[in-house]
C-alpha cells in the first residue's frame, strides 16, 4: 500500500513557515513603523484593555463542540478586537503577542506551535485592523478617535475578518495535520465557532463605545462575558456527561461511532486505513461477582488507564459499557500498525492488576476490522470487528483480524439469533440421543444428548446450524442449561421404568469458566433424584485449554459432586499429559476423525492403539465415537476399547424413538453386567438381536 504521509507533512511544514513568515512580515512592518513615528503614547484605556486581553488569553472557556468532545476559545478575543478598533495596531499585536506567548510557555508548547501562534495573531489582527480602516478612512497604524454610527459597521467588519483569518489559518493547519480534507473541516469549524468565538467578536464595539464613555462601566461590561463564560462550562460538563463514560472518563459509544464516521468521510480519498478493535476482558464477570462490584469498578478504571497508555498519540480509547472497551486507530501507514497496537494492549493487560490487596490476572481478547478493506461505514466496522473478538476469545488472550470465512454474522445468521432466543423460551429446543454399547459386549450403557432446534419454519436444524451462534452470545448458557434439564428428566424416567442408563452433556468453553455451574448442576441432580454419577460432562481439549486454571477448578468441583467427566474429541487438540491427568477425568474419547479411517489406514489404527493403551494406563475409560461399520467395532473391541459410539448402533433419535429402540431390540441395559465370553464369537449384528 502506498502511503501519502510524507506528502502531507511537507504541505503542512509549508503552510506553517509561510504563516510564520508572513507574521513575521506584519510585526517588522508594525515595529518600523512605531520607530519610524512618535513614541506610542499608552492611555488607560489601552492600558485596561490589554489587562484584560492578558487575563481572558489565561483563562481560557471550555465549549462543548457536539460529538466532537470539547474545545476551547478565551474571551481574549473580545479585548483584541476593541484594540485593533482603537488603534494603533502596534498595541494591539503586542498585547494579543505578550498573552500568547505566555500562555503558550506556561503550558510548555514547542518552539514550532510557538511561533506559529504568535504568527497567525498577528496576521489576524492586521486583517482585521485592515478591513476596519477600510471603511472608516482611518489610518492602519495609528489609533482612532471616537467611534461614529459607520465605524460601528466597520468594526463589524473587521470582527469578520479576525474570525475568517483567526479559524481559517488554524483550521488548515488542523486539516493537514489529520489528513482531511481542508474545505470540510473548515465548513464543520465555521458551524461551531460562529455560534461561539464569533459572538464574543460582536461585543467588541459595545467595549468601544463603553470605553469611550469612561472605564469604570467595563466590569459592566465583564457580566455577560462572564454569563458567557458560565453558560459554556456548563454545556461542556453536559456534553461531556453525554458522551464520556461516567466510571473512567473516556470517550463512550456514541463519541467512538461519531469519531469514526468524521475520519471516515475524511479518508474518503486517503489511501491510509483506520482501525476499530474492540476488546473483551476475560473473567471479569467471575471477580465481579467473587470479589463486589467496587473492585470490578476499580478493576475497570485501571484497565482503562493502561489501555490509554498502550495506545499512541491520537488513537481513541473507548469504553463501551461493563468489560467491553475499543480503540481507534486513525494515523497508520498500514494494516501492521494496527497489529502492533493490538499486540501492545494484549501485552500490558497481561501485568497482574493488584486491587484491594488482591492480585488479579486479567486478560483480553481483541478483534480488528480495517477501513476500507473490512468496511467503510462505522456500524459494518463495528460489527466485523466484534466477529473478530469471538475469532480472539476462543483462544483468549490474543487478537484477531476479521475474515470473513469466521463470519458467522450474516443477515440470516442475526435473524436467526433472534429466534433462537424466542425458541429456548417457547420450548422449540428439543434433545435427541444416541446409545453408547459395550464394545465387547454390546450391551448399552448410555446415551449421549445432543441438542436440536425444532424451528418453526426451517424444520429441525443439526447443533452446527446454531451451537456456534450460541457460544458466540449469551445463549449458550441458557441452552445448556436446558439440554441438562431434559436430558435429566428423561434419564429420570427411564430409570423408573427399569433401565439404568447413563447420560452424557456436552458443555461449552464459556460453561467450564463458569463457577457457578457445579451448584446448577447439583441442583438440577437433586431436582430428579439422580446420584451423579449418572452423569457424565464432555469437554474438548481445546475448551481446557483457552484458560487451564479456572477450568480445571470447575471441573475439580464437578469431580468432587460426583459427576463422570469424558475429554471428548480426544487426539485433535495440543493439551499437555499434564493438564490430563489434573482434570481427574473418568473417560477419553476417540475423535471421530482417527475412528472412521482406522480400517484402511494403518496410520489410524495406530494412533487409535496407542490412545487406548495411554488413556489405560492412565486408568481412563476409552470411548470410540463415530463407529459406522462392523469392521470398525471388530477392530475396536480387538484393541480393547471399552465403549463404542456412531451409527452402527443407530443415529441420534428423539425421545420417543429411542425409548422403543431400547425396548424393541430387548437389549440387556446395566450399567455393570456383562454377557458370557461366548457373546465374543458372535458378530456386533448378532449381539444387538440379544
Amino acid at each position: 500500500m502506498t502511503s501519502t504521509a510524507p506528502r502531507d507533512r511537507r504541505r503542512l511544514d509549508a503552510f506553517v513557515l509561510a504563516v510564520c513568515l508572513s507574521g513575521g512580515a506584519v510585526v517588522a512592518t508594525l515595529l518600523a513603523g512605531a520607530l519610524s513615528f512618535a513614541p506610542i503614547h499608552l492611555t488607560s484605556s489601552m492600558i485596561v484593555l490589554s489587562l484584560a486581553l492578558f487575563l481572558g488569553e489565561l483563562r481560557p472557556v471550555k465549549v462543548a463542540r457536539g460529538e466532537e468532545g470539547d474545545d476551547e476559545i478565551t474571551i481574549s478575543s473580545t479585548f483584541a478586537m476593541a484594540l485593533v478598533i482603537t488603534g494603533p495596531l502596534a498595541v494591539a499585536v503586542a498585547a494579543q503577542l505578550g498573552a500568547a506567548l505566555f500562555d503558550d510557555v506556561r503550558r510548555h508548547k514547542p518552539l514550532k506551535r510557538v511561533l506559529f501562534n504568535a504568527a497567525q495573531y498577528a496576521l489576524t489582527l492586521a486583517a482585521a485592523r485592515g478591513a476596519y480602516v477600510a471603511i472608516t478612512d482611518q489610518s492602519f497604524l495609528s489609533a482612532t478617535p471616537h467611534m461614529s454610527s459607520r465605524g460601528i459597521a466597520a468594526a463589524l467588519a473587521g470582527g469578520l475578518a479576525f474570525f475568517v483569518f483567526n479559524h481559517g489559518i488554524v483550521g488548515t493547519a488542523v486539516a493537514l495535520d489529520m489528513g482531511a480534507r481542508v474545505v470540510q473541516r473548515l465548513r464543520d469549524d465555521v458551524r461551531f465557532q460562529l455560534s461561539t468565538s464569533g459572538v464574543l467578536l460582536t461585543f467588541a464595539p459595545v467595549v468601544v463605545g463603553t470605553m469611550n464613555e469612561t472605564e469604570l462601566l467595563l466590569p459592566l461590561l465583564l457580566l455577560p462575558i462572564l454569563a458567557i463564560h458560565k453558560t459554556a462550562a456548563l454545556a461542556a460538563e453536559r456534553q461531556q456527561q453525554a458522551l464520556h463514560d461516567d466510571l473512567t472518563g473516556l470517550p463512550n459509544r456514541v463519541l467512538l461511532q461519531d469519531r469514526v464516521t468524521r475520519l471516515l468521510l475524511d479518508r474518503v480519498h486517503s489511501a491510509h486505513p483506520l482501525a476499530v478493535m474492540l476488546i473483551d476482558l476475560d473473567h471479569f464477570k467471575e471477580i465481579n461477582d467473587t470479589l463486589g462490584h467496587h473492585v470490578g469498578d476499580v478493576l475497570i478504571r485501571e484497565v482503562g488507564t493502561r489501555l490509554s497508555i498502550a495506545v499512541r498519540e491520537g488513537d481513541t480509547v473507548a469504553r463501551l459499557g461493563g468489560d467491553e472497551f475499543a480503540i481507534l486507530a486513525a494515523s497508520m501507514s498500514s494494516v501492521d500498525d494496527a497489529v502492533h497496537v493490538a499486540e501492545r494492549v494484549v501485552s500490558a493487560l497481561r501485568e497482574p492488576f493488584t486491587i484491594d490487596g488482591v492480585r488479579l490476572d486479567v486478560q483480553a481478547s481483541i478483534g480488528i476490522a480495517i477501513s476500507p478493506e473490512h468496511g467503510k461505514d462505522v456500524e459494518t466496522l463495528i460489527q466485523r470487528a466484534d466477529v473478530a473478538l469471538y475469532t480472539a476469545k476462543e483462544e483468549r488472550g490474543c487478537w484477531a483480524m476479521y475474515s470473513p470465512e469466521s463470519d458467522r454474522y450474516t443477515v440470516e445468521r442475526l435473524a436467526l439469533l433472534g429466534e433462537l432466543r424466542a425458541g429456548l423460551e417457547t420450548g422449540q429446543l428439543t434433545v435427541y440421543y444416541q446409545p453408547k454399547s459395550d464394545a465387547r459386549t454390546g450391551v448399552v450403557l448410555g446415551v449421549e444428548a445432543l441438542a436440536r432446534w425444532v424451528h418453526p419454519t426451517r424444520g429441525l436444524l443439526q447443533p452446527d446450524e446454531f451451537i456456534p451462534l450460541a457460544e458466540n452470545t449469551g445463549l449458550i448458557g441458557e441452552l445448556t442449561f436446558e439440554v441438562l434439564r431434559q436430558a435429566l428428566a428423561q434419564i429420570a424416567t427411564w430409570q423408573r421404568d427399569g433401565m439404568r442408563l447413563g447420560i452424557s452433556v456436552n458443555l461449552s468453553a464459556r460453561q467450564l469458566t463458569d463457577l457457578d455451574l457445579p451448584r446448577d448442576v447439583a441442583t438440577l441432580l437433586g431436582e430428579y433424584g439422580l446420584p451423579a454419577a449418572a452423569l457424565t460432562l464432555e469437554v474438548t481439549e481445546s475448551t481446557i485449554m483457552a484458560d487451564p486454571s479456572r477450568t480445571l477448578a470447575v471441573l475439580r468441583k464437578l469431580a468432587e459432586l460426583g459427576v463422570c467427566l469424558s475429554i471428548d474429541d480426544f487426539g485433535t487438540g495440543y493439551s499437555s499429559l499434564s493438564y490430563l491427568k489434573r482434570v481427574e477425568a473418568h473417560e477419553l474419547k476417540i475423535d471421530k476423525s482417527f475412528i472412521i479411517g482406522m480400517s484402511h489406514n494403518s496410520n489410524d489404527a495406530v494412533i487409535v492403539r496407542s490412545t487406548i493403551e495411554l488413556g489405560h494406563n492412565l486408568g481412563l475409560r476409552m470411548v470410540a465415537e463415530g463407529v459406522e461399520d462392523a469392521e470398525t467395532w471388530r477392530l475396536l473391541r480387538a484393541l480393547g476399547c471399552d465403549v463404542i459410539q456412531g451409527y452402527h448402533l443407530s443415529r441420534p433419535l428423539p425421545p420417543e424413538q429411542i425409548t422403543r429402540w431400547l425396548t424393541d431390540s430387548k437389549l440387556r441395559v446395566a450399567l455393570e453386567d456383562e454377557l458370557d465370553d461366548e457373546l465374543d464369537t458372535l458378530v456386533p449384528e448378532q449381539r444387538l438381536a440379544l
